[in-house]
């Protein structure tokens, strides 16, 4: 029963904006997820590429990242199905809308005989809403690779 008053003090103690920006982000997690579902990757990407990329003073990587760590917690606490694709299209939305150019990472790994995937955003080719290694875990499509990469862990 104390976990609910953390959470909402730590609520409480973010700045309007970022109150505003959670609450947003946590609402249009179920909806980009139902979207992808709908539409699959390659349309749903199209039409979230028709917002025009707004003008936008310079920002900084802490501020892209701060925005990153909001995605990420509505995430972890919205009901429903999320997956890292969802949430890195959410997140590259956003940061189109507030006139920030991303790039959307999809890369893969071979894992014990399995392929994995996994998707995440990168700002100034540097991962914004996942560790600063992800893209030596994964070879991420769009980049040329050597075969060694694909390496069973």
């Amino acid at each position: 029963m104390t976990r609910l008053p953390t959470l909402l003090r730590k609520f409480i103690a973010l700045r309007p904006s970022e109150r505003c920006t959670l609450l947003a982000a946590g609402l249009w997690m179920p909806g980009f997820w139902l979207g992808l579902r709908l539409l699959g990757l390659p349309r749903f990407w199209a039409l979230l590429q028709r917002v025009p990329l707004a003008e936008r003073p310079q920002v900084n990587f802490s501020q892209v990242q701060a925005l990153s760590r909001l995605v990420n917690v509505a995430a972890h606490r919205t009901l429903g199905p999320r997956s890292c694709l969802t949430r890195s299209l959410l997140l590259g939305w956003l940061l189109r809308r507030r006139g920030i150019p991303a790039t959307l990472r999809i890369g893969v790994r071979l894992v014990g005989g399995s392929l994995e995937a996994h998707a995440w955003v990168e700002y100034e080719g540097q991962p914004v809403n996942e560790r600063p290694d992800v893209g030596l875990q994964f070879a991420s499509f769009g980049d040329l690779v050597s075969l060694d990469t694909f390496h069973t862990r």
